[in-house]
């Protein structure tokens, strides 16, 4: 079922959810000022080569929902997920054009137009797809931090969470009203009240420099 567009300015994501199915199932179609990684797709200008990508080229798993302010795909394939969207959706065979508008999202919607070319011209250019590597570490402290968010939401103390998050035997190192892994606890939590309450909208944007 196709769900209706989101009002503008309301959250970050362009159409409902089925609540039935799985959240790592589920395709999120974030809008396009938000996730500065969507690939804007338009119709090629005369004279592009015979070879450039269409609609029709889509391969892997696929969902498209078509809105007033054009269509947006998803694209699944080989652990890799691109979103795409299409103001003016040209026909399937239409050769496609990516347009980085040149604001502060320009780097990272240049990367994703790259990876995305990458993936479609695997097998017809034999260009290899680079597959999209996350910090790790930056990875790993937003996981903790929403570990902490989900424990003190659930009423558990600070000491409590921090014996989930790391070896016992660094809790017991030290005195815990004056440990530093007690700090560090509490800024991990602080990081994931922070996610909830909009923040999360930060990691959809151009990078930062931390």
């Amino acid at each position: 079922m196709t769900a209706p567009p989101a009002q503008p300015g309301v959250g970050g994501c362009d159409f409902l959810a089925d609540p039935n199915q799985r959240a790592d199932k589920s395709p999120v179609f974030w809008r396009p000022d938000e996730l500065a990684s969507v690939v804007v797709l338009t119709a090629a200008p005369d004279g592009a080569r015979p070879t450039t990508i269409s609609l029709a080229d889509l391969s892997g798993d696929v969902v498209r929902r078509d809105a007033e302010d054009g269509a947006h795909l998803i694209v699944r394939q080989d652990g890799t997920i691109h979103q795409l969207w299409a103001p003016d959706p040209p026909g399937n065979v239409a050769p496609l054009a990516a347009v980085v508008p040149l604001d502060a999202s320009a780097p990272q919607r240049a990367e994703a137009a790259l990876r995305f070319w990458r993936l479609m011209a695997h097998g017809r250019l034999r260009t290899p797809p680079t597959p999209i590597r996350p910090p790790i570490r930056r990875a790993d402290r937003l996981v903790a931090a929403l570990r902490a968010l989900d424990g003190r939401l659930d009423g558990a103390s600070y000491r409590a969470i921090a014996e989930a998050l790391f070896d016992p035997s660094r809790i017991a190192s030290e005195p815990w009203k004056t440990a530093s892994i007690r700090d560090t606890v509490i800024r991990l939590a602080r990081t994931g009240f922070a996610m909830m309450r909009g923040g999360y909208r930060n990691l959809l944007g151009p990078r930062r420099r931390e």
